[in-house]
């Protein structure tokens, strides 16, 4: 038997009689469906309930997508603690707790007198190291000069042996202290730029652009090299997502790719969406410098689309999940390192799946039940399994698409009257005269209503009063109209403004 609704509780009020002392709703509910149950006397025919009026949709195909959420932490793309490089006491903090810096600004200075001394110290001994290697390509010329007048008089007997021996040994001693005075030279230079760096080392500058957090130190710390930061540094546009994918996720993007070039493009998919800890939606934004029309430079925000950056090699045998790590615009500094997100992504797509609205499902009894109207007018209930949700553009009844929600569903395996297998939608549908699926008229609005007449229905036609409990109404069969719920509410409280009273003479 194909699976229909089952009957929910129901308190029933207006046990007396109707109009013109005919039995009311309750009584002829009992009469002519409860009682027979019970094997009491079935009454004498009593006239069916009045028809039922209801908002119906078609049954909808569509391709849906089918997302995964994850948790993810944001964190800058480049982050640092700052510390410090010399020692000494801080003496100026020249930025603002938590504002944005530019790159080579700076950040805090330390007291650098002792620097200084020891820089124009170094630039003494440089001068020195100078002096003393001129004096020697003097001593060197000279000595060079005495040998070369030396040379051809040695054997004319002008000149011993012992003079141009000397003169050479001359020459070669200038020639090793020039060698010593250019190291000593080297040397000064070396010790100048190592004082020149420990003197610029006393401005601590920014490495890169991006928000400093609170200082941790104060006017008049002594601070030594490496031993404390003295803040954090985070750049956040862009700003960097890390989160963890389960195995199972990876491999189903994966398989709805198949077909794709997996070698440009191997991440499993290309952008996701970004859900901050309010619930609300973040709308990525970059920030982008234009000219105006009067030639000056303007900075505006533009819509952007958040990037996946890269994913780990392998799935972590500890949790089975996969590091992901995304690139999220942030030109509004919105939002900031250390915070909390939920990452949504697109991971698969179910093609030409059925699909009805969301308040067109029903439950009984921990089984899900959508109700259509037969072609003989009278509801019936097909058991269903759900898929997944998405807002979709759907015809909407008042002739325009709209963004609404949408379930998808696919019938629970059953078999109808004759004992055949009822496991299609589609199958089902025909069976209840549609031999087009997507002309069935799914109710929307009036479903509770419309259970309690299918239930009924199928009991009587059991106990063979073929006229069956209720019909729908066809002259009051609508086009169901979905309206998007509204976000705030109207205050209770207000009053509404009074004119301002007219001026006194």
């Amino acid at each position: 038997m194909m699976a229909l609704g089952g009957f929910a509780t129901i308190g029933l009020t207006g046990c007396g009689d109707g109009e013109n002392g005919e039995p009311g709703f309750a009584s002829r509910f009992y009469q002519d469906f409860i009682a027979p149950i019970f094997g009491e006397t079935p009454p004498p025919p009593q006239k069916q309930m009045p028809p039922l009026a209801v908002s119906v949709m078609k049954l909808q195909r569509a391709t849906v997508p089918t997302y995964a959420t994850w948790f993810g932490q944001l964190r800058g793309t480049q982050q640092t603690d700052i510390k410090p490089e010399v020692a000494g006491k801080i003496i100026e903090q020249c930025y603002k707790d938590g504002e944005r810096v530019q790159k080579d600004e700076v950040l805090f200075r330390i007291d650098d007198a002792t620097y200084k001394s020891a820089y124009n110290m170094a630039v003494a001994n440089l001068e020195a190291a100078e002096a003393a290697v001129e004096q020697a390509h003097v001593a060197v010329n000279q000595a060079q000069q005495d040998v070369t007048r030396y040379e051809p008089l040695v054997g004319t007997g002008s000149v011993s042996d012992k003079i141009y021996h000397d003169a050479k040994h001359a020459l070669k001693r200038a020639r090793a202290l020039l060698v010593v005075a250019e190291a000593q030279k080297k040397q000064s230079e070396a010790a100048k730029e190592n004082a020149r760096i420990n003197l610029e080392r006393c401005e601590i500058r920014a490495p890169f652009t991006g928000y400093a957090s609170t200082a941790t130190v104060s006017i008049g710390d002594y601070v030594a090299p490496g031993a404390v930061s003295l803040t954090h540094l985070s750049a956040v546009d862009p700003i960097r997502v890390d989160f963890m994918v389960t195995g199972k996720h990876v491999l189903e993007s994966v398989k709805s790719r198949k077909g794709e070039d997996t070698e440009t493009k191997p991440l499993p998919f290309d952008s996701f969406d970004v859900i901050l800890e309010d619930g609300t939606p973040y709308h990525p934004k970059n920030a982008v410098t234009k000219v105006d029309e009067a030639g000056t430079p303007v900075t505006v925000l533009e819509d952007a689309q958040n990037v996946l950056e890269s994913i780990d090699s392998e799935v972590k045998s500890s949790t089975g999940t996969v590091g992901f790590v995304g690139l999220i615009p942030n030109g509004e500094n919105r939002l900031r390192s250390g915070s909390s997100v939920q990452v949504r992504a697109k991971i698969a797509e179910q093609k030409d799946v059925f699909v009805v609205p969301k308040s067109a499902i029903l439950s009984s009894m921990n089984h899900r039940f959508i109700y259509v109207v037969g072609t003989d007018q009278q509801p019936y209930g097909i058991d269903v399994e759900l898929g997944p949700e998405a807002m979709l553009d759907m015809p909407n009844g008042d002739g325009k698409t709209i963004k609404m929600p949408m379930q998808v569903v696919k019938a629970r395996a059953g078999v109808n009257e004759k004992g055949e297998p009822r496991n299609d939608l589609a199958t089902i549908l025909k069976d209840l005269g549609y031999a087009n699926p997507l002309d069935a008229p799914v109710i929307v609005a009036g479903g509770q209503m419309a259970q309690i007449y299918a239930t009924a229905n199928m009991g009587m036609k059991k106990m063979g009063v073929p006229a069956g409990f209720g019909t729908i109404d066809p002259a009051r069969t609508t086009p169901f109209v979905y309206m998007p719920p509204v976000t705030t509410t109207p205050s209770v409280t207000a009053k509404p403004s009074q004119p301002a009273p007219a001026a006194q003479n």
